[in-house]
């Protein structure tokens, strides 16, 4: 199993969405297998709400990040 890791941010207001389905279109282009995507996002209620509200559900929590998986 092949793993790619890719960073995203962006400080404009409701830029987020839009990061994510492009990472995942060019994911999709790059490695077409795969299916499931996971985060690691800062343990706070703003990532919560933000990938809560995009879909995703809570894989793992960690000590100070949690794990949102995206199907």
């Amino acid at each position: 199993v092949s793993q790619s890791r890719y960073n995203i941010w962006s400080y404009a207001a409701g830029a987020g969405r839009t990061l994510i389905e492009q990472a995942q279109a060019k994911i999709k282009q790059e490695h077409p297998e795969v299916d499931t995507y996971v985060t690691l996002s800062p343990k706070t209620e703003m990532a919560r709400r933000f990938h809560l509200k995009n879909g995703a559900e809570v894989f793992r929590e960690n000590p100070d990040t949690v794990n949102y998986l995206y199907r």
